[in-house]
């Protein structure tokens, strides 16, 4: 067939379709050439699933692919109701020129799947080359690698509102971009539903928004090629409340007595819901004569219905997602002539004190029914016999009931009732109330700018009947449109001026009375100078002081900043209320810039000024003034000094004698070449320049002869009960005074008791010895130039039975204490060999890693809970803990091991797997349930995280985690459960709690989405929440552990707002846009401090750093730390020492202060958690930004 050429665009082909394999080619022959194309072919509808082209019929829409570029989307569509016929449309013709003219074997297969997105090309010949029928399936040699699908996504189950979450990975993700369709349209990221990776996660199921098939493309973008998922669906669990509403007959009108009523309840749910109808509250049971109840199709039907079918009917119903009740019953009144029928039913009456109230009742039947009126405690109400309370009571013949004089005892509920020849008596009610009106809550002062729109709110004060409310300013009521006008209960100023400043009164009246509250408006301006900071010169150690004077309306606030450094209140800087800056005693380093910021809501001035410090001549540092020298050595005592101009430094005797030859003044340094007796004295060091004088300082110089120990003690064994004698003896000059140290207390003199003395040459003697004084003993000689100590075992072992006789050969009793030396001292000797050995062993493994290390690299240390420290040296915190580590390769460390896992030890067969919350460096994270963890409860919620991973450095911080949970107890961190370790993989059981991590949560709490949304976190809740993680983490590093990933991702958060530290480490999916790929590692480098990143330099002092990130994390609602910057760009600052975050919107300065000092250059200088949590404890609630 040749093309046709007409205004449709429409162009036919003779098509021979081909099987070839498990994919479809459709060769395209033209009069000109042949051609084949790549085809995005679906088949609608899809009637089976078969190779066979002959049992296909129907419409195929197939999307042609342009040769340079991807996929066009709907360029061209081929249509046939058979193979045989087929027509080639397009909405623009030269779409039909540019495709590619070579052959492409399809990649998108109709029966059965490609496996794992794999494709194939075929190789490109020439345009007028014949369809060669032998191109294989397989990829040629000069076609790209397919992308591999590692994980795809697969259809699962969901509940309305709960997370979820499709996996989608490819292998070599390198330069593919990875997107997902729903339906075959691209999904878009929302609060709701966003990417993570390549994964999409959904903070919240939604069954409209959600169904649907999604997909998951990866697109290569060097090479252009695609690949799709399998198509991935929820089956999503819902319950969603209704009315109860009249299915028949069509009004409430056509209800009679004796005719079928069915009433329907619109309560909908997926897995389809069990309902249950009620009647007046009371259940309905299936199986009765008066009434059928249908589940399917969710109806009640009354046969035949008559007046005891009369009352309320509600349904509920409840499924696998949960239980609801109708939203609103229906009400069943079917008459009966005999039966008392309301004709005119009283209305609640709202009265003012010493008014009268009319309550109308009106009943029909046949017989006419009686009527009559009763108060709240039954007591029946007419003419003739009234209560006290209701003396002024009057029941007309037409059933109204009249009450004059209302007082406060007559409010109330009165009821009328009526009663017919047949049927239950009709109570109809109607309350009394007496009109009241309660105070207005008052206002706080408002600020506003000039030229802004402006809204003030005035809020209604509790009162019966409503209030009505309106606003007046100077006395006069304020219109309803204008520049300034009343809208509802709000006062609005279209655009704001100064001259509107003032007091607006906000008036409520009804019945009772009126009540009014004012609200005082001020127009903010901005500030202007009374006096800027000037340049100035300070004396050090005065007081100094800079100006800021401004004046504004309101009063103007003023901060101040040293070298761009916000300067906070504290014992050198003060700031008056005029914005004067004090430093209470100025320091050197003092000088530099200020600048001040004066602001109102209007607007903001700054100006700055530079600080000159007139330095003191002074010295640096004072000499001490008693000093020691050793006789007959070599000494020096220095003194040093400053001043505006350099001091000139010169040493003199303080009794006017010369220095001998031996002794040289050089630059301010006494030198003494050999110290003899003479030299010591008073010497005098003076520093002196023509600006300001000179200064002083006396020195006492003291000849000494340092101390030595003439005699050490040795190491004594003493049998129980007998004497030990501790030898010790030192000499110096001065003579030194001898004490001694015992069991880590100094032993003294007066209050040893009778077993202990001290000789006067330093012995020390205990009688009687005991067990209890076995220990280290210090011997400590000093004097008033130096100390020196040295210290010696006491061992006191019980002594040997004696026989009766001795004989000869029996050996004396030192031979005794002899050979219990030589057996403590083989065993001494042998556990040092041993440990030789093993030191010995360990520096060649590590010997032999570092030549497997590439070059440059430094050698590693282990941390306690996980994690190499490159500066070879552990940080301060965890030394203790690393030394035990160390030592526990014996036996005996490995029992205790086992012991604490025997004792740890949960049944992996217990754990009930619930969904997969991501992947860990370790293996796979997910929720579960624990069946008989804790005592009386039958199933537990736990978090689980598996070991997947054989690498041996990984095994061992899983084992360091799990350790390290498993000693801590504090409620603000989690608690290890269990361990799982009799099979591969091995399992750590921890403690999970219901709301999940911090971080969704703080991002559900700003979400815009009504049905996700909760309610909006205050500064009082967003600080509790980081007081909790403080108290958490001061628990850890009072037990020398370091986190090294506190961030709210590693938080758990209750319903109850209690939060937990954890440690989920979700690096690998659903957190892996907040991990940086760094030194082989995957990093948090947003939440690490410098000497973190750049060092490999862990501590307590990181942690702090990571805590004011978390902080900054709660007041900005979870938004990524450096948001604006890519990964490259914040190591980068972090190197130049630019690591600051702004300050969050709506969070006080005290805390943003807190902030900046975790972030300190220094750890030296960042607080500890225990300071942290009692700042955090201290701020108060309303604290202003």
């Amino acid at each position: 067939m040749s093309p046709v050429s007409q205004p449709s665009i429409k162009t036919s082909y003779d098509l021979v379709p081909q099987v070839r394999g498990p994919f479809l080619w459709v060769a395209i022959s033209t009069p000109t050439q042949p051609w084949a194309s790549s085809l995005s072919c679906t088949l609608e509808p899809l009637t089976a699933h078969t190779a066979h082209h002959e049992s296909r019929r129907g419409l195929w829409n197939c999307p042609v692919s342009p040769s340079d570029g991807p996929p066009v989307e709907h360029p061209a569509q081929f249509r046939g109701s058979s193979l045989d016929t087929w027509e080639l449309w397009s909405h623009e013709p030269s779409h039909l020129h540019p495709l590619d003219v070579g052959r492409r074997l399809y990649t998108q297969p109709l029966f059965p799947p490609v496996h794992k997105g794999r494709g194939a090309t075929c190789v490109r010949t020439v345009a007028a080359a014949p369809l060669d029928p032998a191109c294989p399936l397989s990829p040629s040699a000069g076609a790209q690698a397919a992308i591999v699908f590692i994980k795809e996504p697969t259809s699962q189950d969901a509940l309305q509102g709960r997370r979820a979450l499709l996996r989608c990975e490819v292998e070599a993700p390198g330069s593919v971009h990875v997107y997902w369709l729903l339906d075959g349209a691209p999904v878009q990221d929302t609060e709701r539903r966003f990417a993570q990776g390549s994964s999409l996660s959904f903070a919240a199921v939604d069954r409209l928004q959600d169904s649907g098939a999604f997909q998951c493309v990866a697109w290569d973008k060097a090479t252009g090629e695609e690949a799709r998922s399998a198509n991935a669906s929820f089956n999503i669990k819902w319950i969603e409340t209704g009315p109860v509403v009249l299915k028949h007959p069509a009004s409430e009108a056509e209800i009679q007595p004796q005719t079928q009523v069915t009433l329907r309840c619109h309560i909908d749910g997926h897995p389809r819901p069990t309902y249950q109808w009620f009647r007046d509250g009371s259940p309905l049971s299936e199986g009765q004569s008066n009434h059928t109840v249908s589940s399917k199709e969710r109806n009640l039907s009354l046969r035949p219905a008559s007046p005891e079918h009369s009352g309320v009917y509600s349904c509920c119903a409840h499924n696998a997602f949960g239980q609801t009740c109708s939203s609103q019953n229906f009400t069943l009144s079917i008459a009966d002539e005999s039966f008392a029928r309301v004709v005119l039913a009283p209305q609640d009456v709202v009265v003012a004190r010493n008014e009268e109230a009319m309550f109308h009742c009106q009943f029909s039947a046949e017989p006419p029914p009686s009527l009559q009126w009763v108060f709240e405690d039954d007591t029946p109400i007419t003419n003739r016999s009234r209560p006290p309370h209701l003396r002024r009571a009057t029941v007309f013949a037409n059933g109204s009931l009249l009450l004059t004089q209302v007082r406060p005892r007559n409010a109330g509920v009165y009821r009328c009732i009526g009663q017919g020849q047949r049927g239950p008596p009709v109570v109809l009610e109607a309350t009394l109330h007496l009109a009241e009106i309660e105070d207005m809550p008052p206002f706080e002062p408002r600020v506003f700018t000039a030229g802004s729109e402006e809204r003030v709110a005035c809020l209604p004060p509790q009162g019966l009947p409503e209030p009505s409310m309106w606003w007046e300013h100077v006395g006069v009521r304020l219109p309803t449109h204008g520049r300034v006008y009343q809208k509802g209960r709000e006062l609005v100023f279209a655009s704001i001026a100064e001259s509107d400043a003032g007091v607006y009164t906000c008036h409520a009246a009804n019945l009772a009375g009126q009540r009014r509250q004012d609200v005082n408006i001020t127009v903010a301006t901005v500030p202007t100078w009374l006096k800027k900071p000037e340049d100035s010169q300070l004396e050090e150690g005065k007081p100094g002081y800079l100006h800021c004077l401004t004046q504004a309306t309101p009063k103007p606030t003023v901060i101040w900043y040293r070298n761009q450094m916000l300067i906070s209140e504290d014992s050198r800087f003060e700031v008056s209320k005029n914005g004067t800056l004090r430093i209470n005693s100025v320091e050197v380093y003092d000088g530099t810039w200020y600048r001040c910021v004066s602001s109102t809501p209007a607007g903001s001035i700054e100006a700055q000024a530079r600080v000159q410090v007139l330095e003191k001549l002074k010295f640096t540092p004072p000499p001490r003034p008693q000093q020691c020298m050793e006789f007959d050595k070599e000494a020096t005592v220095p003194c040093s000094a400053t001043g505006r101009e350099k001091p000139t430094i010169k040493w003199v005797r303080a009794d006017g004698s010369s220095l001998p030859e031996w002794v040289t003044d050089n630059a301010g340094t006494l030198h003494f070449s050999r110290v003899t007796r003479d030299d010591a004295g008073n010497y005098t060091c003076i520093a002196s320049n023509g600006l300001q004088g000179q200064i002083r300082a006396h020195v006492q110089l003291t000849v000494a002869v340092f101390i030595t120990f003439k005699v050490e003690p040795e190491r004594t064994t003493v049998y129980q009960g007998h004497t030990a004698l501790l030898r010790c003896e030192a000499q110096g000059d001065p003579k030194p005074l001898i004490q001694w140290k015992g069991k880590d207390r100094i032993l003294d003199p007066t209050k040893l008791g009778p077993r202990m003395h001290i000789f006067q040459n330093g012995s020390l003697v205990i009688h009687d010895v005991a067990p209890e004084d076995s220990g280290r003993y210090t011997c400590i000689a000093g004097n008033s130039c130096n100390i020196k100590h040295t210290e010696a075992p006491l061992l006191v072992v019980d002594k040997p039975p004696q026989e009766e006789s001795e004989g000869p050969g029996s050996p004396p009793p030192y031979k005794m204490i002899q050979t219990i030396g030589l057996s403590v001292g083989a065993a001494v000797a042998y556990i040092i060999a041993v440990l030789g050995l093993m030191f010995y062993c360990k520096k060649r493994c590590k010997a032999k890693r570092l030549q497997k290390q590439p070059e440059g690299e430094e050698p590693e240390m282990e941390c306690l809970n996980g994690g190499p420290l490159q500066n070879g040296q552990p940080s301060a915190e965890i030394q203790e803990e690393v030394a035990l580590t160390s030592l526990g390769s014996g036996p005996a460390a490995t029992n205790k091991r086992h012991s604490t896992s025997d004792k740890m030890h949960f049944p992996r067969a217990s754990l009930q797997p619930i969904t997969t919350l991501g992947k860990s460096e370790f293996g796979e994270v997910f929720l579960a349930k624990a069946q008989g963890l804790e005592e009386g409860v039958a199933e537990t919620l736990v978090l689980v995280k598996s070991l997947q991973s054989r690498d041996e450095q990984q095994q061992l911080d899983f084992r360091r985690e799990f350790e390290m949970f498993g000693k801590l107890s504090h409620a603000n961190v989690v608690r290890l459960l269990g361990l799982c370790r009799e099979a591969e993989p091995h399992y750590m059981v921890l403690e999970y709690v219901d709301l999940g991590d911090l971080k969704q949560f703080l991002r559900i709490s700003k979400s815009k989405d009504e049905k996700l949304k909760s309610q909006p976190l205050s500064t009082k809740q967003k600080v509790a929440l980081c007081t909790q993680v403080a108290l958490g983490m001061e628990h850890l590093s009072n037990n020398r552990f370091v986190h090294k990933d506190l961030a709210a991702r590693n938080c758990l958060v209750s319903a109850q707002r209690q939060v937990k530290v954890s440690a989920l480490g979700l690096s690998k999916d659903v957190y892996n846009s907040e991990y940086y790929h760094f030194r082989q590692a995957w990093v948090p480098l947003r939440w690490m401090s410098p000497e973190a990143i750049l060092e490999g330099d862990f501590s307590t002092k990181s942690d702090v750093w990571a805590f004011g990130v978390l902080m900054w994390e709660v007041f900005t609602h979870g938004e990524m730390p450096h948001g604006g910057q890519a990964d490259d760009e914040v190591l980068a600052d972090l190197q130049a020492g630019k690591t600051r975050l702004p300050q969050p919107e709506g969070c006080p300065s005290k805390l943003y202060r807190l902030m900046q000092r975790c972030w300190a250059l220094s750890p030296k200088d960042r607080p500890s958690f225990s300071e942290i949590a009692n700042t955090l404890g201290d701020s108060p609630a309303d604290s202003k930004p």
